[in-house]
C-alpha cells in the first residue's frame, strides 16, 4: 500500500549529501525534506504550504521538481533573503 506524501516525507533517509535550503545552513536533511526543523518552522505557515503543497512524492529521486515547485521555492528564497535574519541567525 502507498504511504501517500506524509508517509513519504517521514520515511524518507539520508540517501544522499543534502542539506536545508536555509542559506548558510549545513543541517543534513533526507532529500525529500525542504530543510531542518528548525528552518521550516521558522518559514510563515503559508510559505511552508506552499511547497508542501507543490511537493510530488518522488521529485527528489527524478530530479524533476514542477515549475510551481520551483516557483515556491523560488519566493522562499526571495522572503528569506527579505523577512529573515541572515544565516547563523537561530
Amino acid at each position: 500500500m502507498p504511504l501517500g506524501k506524509v508517509g513519504h516525507v517521514l520515511a524518507s533517509k539520508q540517501t544522499r549529501s543534502h542539506s536545508c535550503h536555509w542559506p548558510g545552513c549545513v543541517a543534513q536533511v533526507p532529500p525529500a525534506m525542504w530543510g531542518c526543523k528548525m528552518h521550516w518552522f521558522r518559514l510563515p505557515a503559508h510559505l511552508r504550504q506552499c511547497i508542501w503543497s507543490t511537493y510530488r512524492v518522488g521529485q527528489e529521486i527524478t530530479m524533476t521538481p514542477s515549475s510551481e515547485y520551483l516557483d515556491a521555492a523560488d519566493a522562499v528564497q526571495w522572503w528569506i533573503r527579505s523577512e529573515a535574519r541572515p544565516a547563523g541567525d537561530a
